[in-house]
């Protein structure tokens, strides 16, 4: 009798806990009306809306956010997750899965362009995204005459200043672009005419400036790629041969000759073309200057056809070239020409341009190793050069001499460079970019 007392009890009170479950469930559920999505600071915010008054909270991935005026809001990820609804009565787990495809923003890589009349480019773009959104710049020119806008990009069509307006999804923002002739794009040309005295305006001077430092920085500001695009601007891009032109001494100079900036070498960033830059110049003793590369100045060596005493169109000589093309990709600061003392192989001394490493003798199988790259110097005790471009089994070397009268990117054939006395090794300068600047930047073997 007892047991089924106890039986009857614990039915009637299962029975009850389960008509109050029910009860609560019935009068008291979780209704929810509608889901929607909005991005908020890089986050999804799900917007939860119930049908009935509800107090609680939503929960997901530890955050919480409580239920008011009939809705929750939460921040959800972009994917496959659960938010679990709860109330002092009831609990309920539901399912999200955005999907959102949206571009939040994205940044130009320069915001400043310099384009040579004819040459074609793309701005490369950093998108912040959430999802995978189809990425599609879209180009407009503010001017077609000066730069058209193209399948691949756009094109400098003459010289001038406008914008491109670069559209990602619904966002916009301008590049300013400059086009000018007063380089060209990359060219190997056998013979150039020689600068001459007064060619270029201060206005042209100036720009001629920031285009190198453009390229500089686009290659890499303190990188092998930085110098290389120095040396590929003066010889390929520039329309004029700089002259050579023995230097009359140097600023840091053991020899006990004369110290003088500017003559056969130029101590400073971008091109010597016009006469504003002459305050820059250091005037000191023995000086004949100062006179632009091109114009006529008095040079002081018996040798190679020079007569001392006899005017020459002011330019660079070899080791001043090298020292210049340094200089501009960022890899010797300021005035420090602690390695420019020479280009000889003097025992005695370690500060000029010949000390910057150990010298491998060029052999056919140090060349056909492939292991020479733009930017490493090659010379011989007496001459420096650098490397400007190796494809194809050629050796591009970006040099200053006598022979060919002034500064120039000479292609030399494996059995050219083995039969010449003027190039006889070669310094690998890895350690040196690594040690002295930022290793090898935006390298690229040649200029393609």
């Amino acid at each position: 009798m007892k047991r089924k007392i106890l039986y009857v009890f614990l039915s009637l009170l299962l029975l009850s806990l389960l008509v109050g479950v029910g009860f609560f469930l019935f009068f008291f559920p979780i209704y929810v009306k509608d889901v929607s999505y909005e991005v908020k600071e890089k986050n999804i915010r799900a917007h939860i809306s119930f049908l009935t008054s509800i107090e609680g909270t939503c929960e997901i991935e530890g955050l919480v956010s409580p239920i008011e005026n009939k809705k929750c809001i939460i921040d959800v990820p972009n994917h496959l997750a659960t938010v679990t609804i709860k109330t002092k009565w009831n609990q309920k787990e539901i399912s999200f899965n955005p999907e959102i495809q949206n571009i939040i923003d994205f940044e130009l890589a320069e915001k400043k362009i310099y384009l040579a009349v004819g040459e074609q480019r793309s701005v490369d773009i950093s998108v912040e995204k959430l999802g995978n959104p189809k990425i599609v710049p879209i180009y407009e020119s503010e001017n077609e005459n000066i730069v058209k806008v193209t399948e691949n990009g756009f094109l400098g069509v003459s010289n001038g200043t406008t914008n491109i307006k670069v559209k990602v999804g619904k966002i916009e923002k301008i590049v300013e672009v400059i086009v000018t002739d007063l380089y060209h794009l990359p060219v190997l040309e056998p013979k150039k005419q020689y600068l001459k005295c007064g060619v270029y305006s201060e206005e042209e001077n100036r720009l001629l400036d920031e285009a190198l430092a453009y390229q500089v920085n686009r290659a890499g500001y303190k990188t092998r790629a930085g110098v290389v695009a120095a040396l590929r601007f003066l010889t390929l891009e520039f329309p004029y041969q700089i002259n050579y032109f023995f230097e009359n001494g140097r600023l840091n100079n053991n020899t006990g000759g004369a110290k003088v900036d500017g003559e056969g070498r130029f101590y400073h960033k971008g091109l010597y073309l016009n006469s504003y830059k002459f305050p820059e110049i250091q005037k000191l003793p023995k000086s004949y200057g100062p006179v632009t590369w091109g114009c006529p100045l008095t040079n002081w060596q018996d040798e190679s056809g020079f007569k001392r005493g006899v005017k020459y169109p002011n330019g660079l000589d070899c080791s001043g070239f090298i020292t210049w093309a340094f200089l501009n990709g960022g890899i010797f600061q300021g005035d420090d020409e602690s390695k420019d003392t020479g280009a000889g192989d003097n025992i005695e001394r370690d500060d000029d341009l010949s000390d910057l490493g150990p010298h491998v003798l060029i052999t056919r199988e140090l060349l056909e190793s492939k292991t020479i790259k733009a930017g490493d110097i090659i010379a011989t005790d007496g001459h420096i050069a650098m490397v400007g471009g190796v494809q194809d089994g050629m050796v591009y070397v970006a040099e200053s001499t006598t022979y060919y009268h002034g500064v120039v990117m000479h292609p030399y054939t494996y059995d050219e460079l083995l039969k010449t006395d003027y190039l006889t090794y070669v310094i690998f300068m890895d350690d040196y970019y690594a040690q002295n600047g930022n290793g090898n930047g935006n390298y690229t073997d040649y200029w393609d």
